[in-house]
């Protein structure tokens, strides 16, 4: 795998990044020794979940990557932080569903550009009176559609629970 991410940066092409560690026994290997480190992801990881709660009310604030990041961090500083955040009722369920399907459904794609959409131009065309300003946001808002529709890994579909079925499904 490491090969196939050097042949992609070697010829500029997006490479895959895991932010999300999923078993437990990677959380124990990525968990720092040094205090001083593991206080800094502390910090930032605090920092991420607050954006992201803050998020929830905010247009334009990413919930899930924000909580993806705080996760990451997390899993770098303290198993109990990181056990806390996932089973979390807010944003523990967002970050499971991210980490089974190894990233974001094209339904959810598609809703996040969607609310993102209504709420750049309802802030850009409704809220914003000034034109650079008004420009700024509907070219951040391109950006971020761009992103979320081309970098932000699409869901692998679930596995079915009956081979059986998989089998004459392909058949037919």
């Amino acid at each position: 795998m490491d090969r196939d991410n050097n042949s992609n940066i070697q010829q500029g092409r997006p490479v895959p990044v895991e932010m999300v560690v999923a078993s437990e026994e990677k959380i124990k290997l990525e968990i720092k020794k040094n205090k001083i480190t593991r206080m800094l992801y502390v910090i930032g990881g605090t920092l991420s979940l607050a954006l992201a709660i803050l998020g929830i009310v905010v247009p334009g604030l990413p919930v899930t990557p924000l909580a993806l990041l705080s996760a990451f961090l997390y899993a770098k500083s303290s198993k109990r932080l990181y056990h806390w955040l996932l089973n979390n009722k807010l944003l523990g369920p967002r970050i499971k569903s991210y980490q089974k399907r190894n990233g974001v459904t094209r339904k959810g794609k598609i809703g996040i550009i969607a609310f993102m959409t209504i709420m750049v131009l309802f802030s850009s065309f409704i809220v914003i009176q000034n034109l650079p300003i008004r420009m700024a946001i509907l070219s951040l808002g391109l950006i971020g559609l761009v992103v979320v529709w081309f970098f932000v890994p699409t869901a692998q579909p679930d596995i079915v629970a009956n081979p059986e079925k998989e089998k004459e499904d392909l058949s037919a």
